[in-house]
């Protein structure tokens, strides 16, 4: 037997063992006729109520000196059982939260009490919080440390609603409830921040990194006001910040197929002044497959490349933050990251490099009950990208080592000015990017090509919310903005033949002015039960690759179409949320009607222009289409150290055909099938163990005018084990346990540099973290 197998028994018997004996106690701390005993149960929650696992809840009888310890499950959910009548003393701690103690807590023999916690995070200043409306989830710190994933993509997946782009072993991109990440908000701690690549090999979420993060928010639908062009939704990454005193974190964690990742990360805090650093380093080979191959063996790699480094990416960051007056707070950040040696078999091209810088200066100030606040904000975010095909057989005895070759920078400047005022928030917010990208072709001599020519997007708007309680168990949450977009292109490198060629036009720039709005309205029907409707519209200006792209290529151009109009999302969906004794759950169902959607089409030549000798090109096009589906999102404390959760996505994508564009499906591209989750997690605060199944529909509604092909389903489970001791913290995973060999819906192959190769999933995969806090 080998070392694989081994580990998969082990894995298996003693995640048995701990369930045996878990369910053991649990029916025999159940004795007939039940004592006069009480109970405690409710939910850890963190900045905007997302629900916080791992805490550790210390119940202290004032009367006895009786300590009972209890640890929060899934989605935060607590319960403490079997307690004696009398007055509690609760102590809560969580890494990266502030300690908290809840005194004169009174149970009554019988008695069902629930207990809400609210932990701040730890940090030395936090005279701001804004909240929102939206519905959100969340990824907490606490989670990626047990997450095997490679990037904060990869990890995303496990929410309801999220899919991910599988491209090679890391850089994954996503989708929301069908949304692509193009038609998504991704901020960094308020950042804008955006891929260079005109492929998408870069999505904005892989210039982050893990142990930067403290959560990732994801807000779904179209109803956040305060970001400009999030049709489909924000992600929104909020990073670490300094700790009162000084603190260190030192990870050591690695896995399968050569993955490594040490990181380090101290910070100090005093009452005036606090600041952080911290580094962190990734590199892997490539992975097998459930069929025992490596994703290098599909594509057209060479040789020598079968077990080289698959990635290697570092990561740098710093944060200071001053008190200079009472009430006032600067923070400053700065960010760097280099990777290179990046292989996507996804794509007929690997990055040399993908490296990017991140800047950003805040400025706070607390007020009184009339203004409850001001923040100021500038940031800055740059990202360089280089890919050609040097690994690849199809440079071979060329001219150059490439026969072709990207590269791409994207640069974005930007602030925001918000105050609060009572009820109202209103705020001002502009921003800058600049996208450039040149493409050199074997067959075309190595002639440069402006594929992307230099092009300025300008951003101007207003925004303001509402928040009103209309009675005790209503809430209403209403805002709206205005915003301007000037989109402008070097005239002087545009490829202005080919928009003419297939698109009639030689524009090469544009001004967008469009309003956005969102309402929600939140009941309460009782203390377990609320019911949540949102309404928004919101708008996605073109960017710079879906009206000015330009690239001469053999066989079929690519060209983008300057009359692109921007599209609108006018959505909403419907959440009802239930908690009643140990169960929690929130459903969701959705529907968005999105005008002049902007999808990929096969577009015929219309004029005749000399030099344009290809008769079709692929190009941009609006269609209307509709998005609507489900979410589901559950927990349940089975005992007050095993707890289950579940979740459950389906969302179905349609578009109006447009036979004159050769827009004959009416399927919209990249929708991902219907997929479920079910996991069952043992938690005593020292040792924790966790079982999930992940199970995949057959997606068969394809869109066959983009080659899309349709994909069986699957199912997949993964475990996890660990244990915590003072400072130290172990997690050993093991994902894909069966080996299963099967591939994502959403390894479709997008345009210009598709290779034709569907990438497989990783097979059997170990994971080992081992952490020392101090």
């Amino acid at each position: 037997m080998n070392l694989s197998k081994i580990i998969q028994v082990g894995f298996m018997l003693f995640m048995s063992l701990l369930a045996v004996g878990s369910l053991g106690a649990w029916i025999s701390s159940d004795p007939s006729p039940p004592p006069p005993v009480g109970e405690f149960q409710g939910i850890v929650a963190g900045p905007e109520n997302a629900g916080l696992v791992g805490a550790k809840i210390n119940l202290r009888h004032i009367a006895s000196g009786k300590n009972i310890r209890v640890v929060s499950g899934n989605r935060g959910l607590y319960r403490a059982a079997g307690l004696a009548p009398g007055v509690y003393e609760f102590r809560i701690e969580l890494e990266g939260f502030e300690p908290k103690a809840l005194t004169n807590i009174n149970i009554a023999a019988g008695e069902t009490r629930t207990v809400d916690i609210k932990l701040d995070v730890a940090t030395i200043h936090n005279i701001v919080t804004v909240t929102g409306a939206l519905p959100k989830a969340s990824l907490e710190a606490a989670e990626t440390r047990e997450s095997s994933a490679r990037d904060i993509g990869e990890a995303l997946a496990d929410i309801d609603g999220v899919a991910k782009v599988r491209k090679g072993g890391i850089a994954n991109d996503v989708a929301l409830r069908g949304f692509a990440s193009k038609d998504l908000n991704v901020l960094i701690d308020g950042q804008r921040i955006y891929g260079a690549c005109p492929n998408q090999m870069d999505p904005a979420l892989f210039h982050a990194d893990f142990a930067e993060v403290d959560r990732v928010e994801i807000s779904k639908g179209p109803f956040d006001i305060k970001n400009q062009g999030g049709l489909g939704g924000l992600i929104d990454i909020l990073t670490r910040r300094p700790q009162a005193g000084f603190h260190a974190n030192l990870v050591a964690s690695g896995g399968s197929f050569g993955y490594i990742n040490p990181t380090a990360t101290a910070s100090f805090g005093a009452d005036s002044f606090s600041a952080l650093a911290g580094y962190s380093y990734r590199r892997s080979g490539p992975y097998r497959d459930g069929a025992g191959k490596r994703f290098t063996d599909y594509a057209n790699f060479r040789s020598g490349l079968a077990d080289s480094d698959a990635f290697r990416v570092g990561t740098v960051w710093a944060k200071l933050s001053a008190s200079p007056r009472s009430n006032h707070l600067l923070r400053l950040s700065y960010a760097h990251q280099e990777s290179d040696h990046i292989l996507y078999p996804y794509l007929q091209m690997d990055a040399l490099y993908d490296d990017s810088d991140r800047a950003n200066l805040d400025y706070q100030v607390e007020g009184g009950e009339t203004l409850k606040f001001v923040r100021l904000q500038g940031y800055f975010t740059d990202v360089r990208h280089r890919m050609t095909d040097d690994f690849r057989t199809s440079s071979f005895n060329l001219a150059r080592s490439y026969s072709m070759g990207t590269t791409a920078k994207t640069r974005t400047f930007g602030g925001k000015v918000e105050a609060s005022f009572k009820n109202f928030l209103i705020g001002v917010e502009a921003f800058r990017r600049g996208w450039n990208a040149t493409t050199e072709l074997g067959g075309s001599g190595y002639q440069t090509q402006y594929s992307i020519p230099n092009v300025t997007t300008d951003t101007f708007g207003l925004y303001g919310t509402y928040d009103w309680s209309i009675a005790n168990r209503l809430e209403l949450v209403a805002g709206a903005r205005i915003d301007t977009t000037r989109s402008a292109a070097d005239s002087a490198k545009a490829n202005t033949s080919l928009t003419y060629a297939y698109n009639s036009t030689q524009r090469t720039s544009a001004r967008d002015t469009y309003p956005s709005a969102s309402v929600s309205l939140t009941y309460r029907i009782s203390t377990a039960v609320k019911i949540t409707g949102n309404l928004g519209s919101m708008v996605r200006v073109p960017d710079a690759r879906e009206r000015y792209f330009g690239l001469r290529r053999m066989g079929s151009d690519w060209v983008g179409n300057p009359e692109l109009e921007p599209s609108r999302n006018t959505g909403g969906d419907l959440t009802l949320s239930v908690r009643s004794g140990g169960l929690s759950l929130e459903s969701s169902v959705y529907l968005n009607f999105v005008a002049d959607f902007i999808t990929v089409q096969n577009q015929k030549k219309v004029n005749a222009v000399a030099g344009v000798m290809n008769t079709a090109a692929r190009s941009y096009q609006n269609v209307d289409a509709r998005m609507f589906g489900t979410d589901l999102n559950l927990a349940y404390t089975i005992t007050p150290r095993m707890s289950l959760s579940g979740g459950f996505s389906y969302v179905q994508g349609i578009q109006a055909p447009i036979p004159e564009k050769e827009i004959f499906s009416r399927n919209l591209a990249e929708i991902p099938p219907l997929w479920s989750k079910i996991g069952l997690r043992y938690d005593d605060g020292f040792l924790m163990a966790e079982v999930e199944g992940q199970f995949v529909a057959a997606q068969t509604r394809v869109n066959a005018d983009l080659r899309e092909e349709k994909t069986p389903g699957y199912g997949i489970a993964n475990a996890k084990i660990g244990a915590n001791f003072k400072g130290l913290a172990l997690r050993l995973g093991l994902d894909n346990i069966f080996n299963n060999d099967y591939v994502q819906y959403l390894s479709f192959q997008r345009d210009p540099f598709r290779n034709g190769v569907r990438v497989k999933e990783p097979g059997t995969t170990l994971f080992l973290g081992l952490t020392y806090r101090f």
